[in-house]
């Protein structure tokens, strides 16, 4: 067999990335955004081979700063950037915060195309010429938290790096989210 995944993100590509006025290949919408500014992004995992079904990951790496909780001016460490995941997509494991974010000051999250405890297969493509299956965005658009005090605004760039994986989706012992997530992780 033969899996080939790509991930595209139609919404964030489609941004005034033409008009990117310091040539650094980030759209100027994503530019110095304010607290609770928003931007699309929108990360799709497509099936571009011809030869196997396939079950998709999406591993979403988000920036950690501190915040302001507005009700008790207490600090606390969260994500930097909100997100909704759209159906179709379940997260594999679940951290509440501020455990999620790391000493390297970032959170990770991993999704998996599917619903409840199963796995929803991604079709081959028919040919090279035909349209890949496509699995609906993971989310659709960042929100920067609107609760950052300015002495703690981060500088420079913060990035959030979403990364596709994808399993042949016939052959294996099992196919639970977590056991198919394993064969990844080993």
């Amino acid at each position: 067999g033969n899996v080939d995944i790509t991930l595209t993100e139609p919404a964030w590509t489609n941004l005034d990335s033409t008009k990117d006025a310091n040539n650094n290949n980030i759209p100027d919408a994503a530019e110095d955004m304010m607290p609770g500014d928003e931007v699309n992004k929108d990360p799709t995992i497509n099936n571009v081979s011809t030869k196997n079904d396939a079950y998709v990951f999406a591993k979403v790496v988000v920036p950690c700063s501190n915040t302001i909780t507005p009700a008790t001016g207490s600090s606390r460490v969260d994500e930097l950037f909100t997100y909704t995941v759209n159906t179709g997509w379940t997260e594999l494991t679940t951290t509440e915060l501020p455990a999620a974010c790391t000493a390297a000051g970032t959170a990770t999250h991993v999704y998996y195309y599917g619903t409840g405890n199963t796995l929803t297969r991604l079709a081959k493509a028919t040919d090279a010429s035909t349209p890949t299956a496509t699995s609906t965005p993971v989310f659709s658009k960042v929100t920067l938290l609107g609760t950052l005090k300015s002495d703690d605004i981060p500088t420079g760039s913060k990035d959030i790096v979403v990364t596709g994986y994808g399993i042949q989706a016939d052959g294996l012992a099992s196919t639970t989210p977590a056991d198919v997530w394993g064969y990844f992780s080993n």
